[in-house]
């Protein structure tokens, strides 16, 4: 290769072998190992979901990242991380406290995980006086359509008696009126969504995510229920319900609980990302943008990062090489998705098995990497 190679590398978590960062830095070394002298701009990807506060809040000037005492999914207590992006701007990640990386594969039960250790994050945040609180949904472990994020808030969930419900997706069933909180507070909502997908449906937050999330397909099937149970109650108590908006079903709901109680707006979590990181200039200067995750298939087209900086490299017309776990998707798909100048690398068929391939992700992924710059 005789000119300077200068490559953008972006992946997203491998979930369950690789974080973000491991996946870039393993994808560095790769490129290292073919061409020495190539130049890497690295970054961890982020759509609203995993990495969301650590990669805003490096690519702001002057931000910090601090710690607040909260609990996790189910209960327990932990300190969560969140950023202050200025004097009156505060921005928050949901699997900083409801990640579904924060619960073990036998506590994976969407429907009895709750939110209400991030919904307590914003409480604090609101009583400190921030102005404007961004909101990064994704990566969550629960199904509750955002009730957790309110009740911290003063909003109270109420069956038929007038007690509160259990603050999860499963408690929705006995929900019968909602109640704002009696005190008015002034900040101002954004939220982040990895995809763009309406609460309710196949692709909704329950029959679209639950069963990735650990849930039966019957248990999705009633989560379904208890979100629209959410929504005429919605209608009921307070004349509206977005759940036909636009990343109303990211997060469990968590979009839909946001934009429907507190009035938020609804931004790409990547956007975001591309907005603050300067994306654009990036890719205008690179000549190959490399991004990858666990599983690239045909669910990324609704919002997901690495499909996202796919798209956004083709409007440059820069080569883009999708690293992954595996794919279904044929060339002709990918052509059909708006990314034709994406090529996908797949580390399954280089592992004797599934195991192999998440324990060494590393070295799989670094292999990849070689032999795609060695072909260029």
């Amino acid at each position: 290769m005789s000119k300077t190679l200068k490559f953008l590398v972006a992946p997203d978590k491998f979930r369950g072998s690789l974080s973000a960062s491991q996946a870039a830095h393993a994808i560095k070394m790769g490129i290292l190992a073919e061409s020495k002298d190539a130049q890497i701009l690295e970054y961890t990807l982020t759509d609203g979901g995993d990495g969301f506060v650590d990669t805003i809040s490096k690519a702001i000037k002057g931000s910090k990242v601090i710690r607040l005492k909260t609990i996790d999914p189910t209960g327990q207590v932990l300190t969560a991380k969140c950023a202050l992006l200025d004097d009156s701007t505060a921005l928050v990640g949901l699997t900083e406290a409801s990640g579904i990386n924060l619960v073990s594969e036998a506590e994976r039960h969407p429907a009895h995980l709750s939110n209400i250790g991030s919904g307590q994050i914003l409480e604090k945040l609101v009583e400190r006086g921030y102005k404007t609180i961004i909101v990064g949904v994704g990566g969550s472990a629960t199904n509750d359509g955002g009730i957790g994020l309110l009740i911290p808030l003063g909003f109270k969930f109420l069956d038929k008696d007038g007690n509160d419900i259990e603050p999860t997706g499963a408690g929705l069933a006995k929900l019968e009126k909602i109640v704002a909180p009696e005190k008015k507070f002034s900040t101002k909502f954004i939220v982040a969504t990895d995809v763009a997908n309406t609460l309710l449906g196949k692709n909704g937050a329950a029959l679209g995510y639950a069963e990735q999330k650990g849930a039966t397909k019957e248990e999705a099937e009633q989560l379904e229920q208890n979100m629209k149970r959410l929504t005429e109650v919605a209608k009921k108590c307070f004349g509206k319900s977005a759940h036909d908006s636009p990343g109303a079903g990211a997060a469990g709901g968590c979009g839909y609980g946001l934009m429907t109680f507190l009035d938020a707006k609804r931004v790409s979590g990547f956007d975001l990302f591309a907005k603050y990181a300067n994306l654009d200039a990036e890719i205008k200067g690179c000549s190959v943008v490399i991004t990858g995750e666990g599983i690239f298939d045909s669910t990324d087209t609704q919002g997901k990062g690495p499909y996202a900086l796919a798209k956004l490299a083709a409007k440059y017309k820069k080569p883009v090489w999708i690293f992954c776990g595996s794919s279904p998707l044929t060339q002709k798909e990918i052509d059909a998705m708006g990314i034709p100048n994406a090529k996908i690398g797949q580390i399954l068929p280089l592992a004797p098995n599934l195991v192999e391939a998440q324990n060494r992700a590393p070295k799989f992924l670094s292999h990849l990497a070689k032999e795609f710059v060695r072909n260029l």
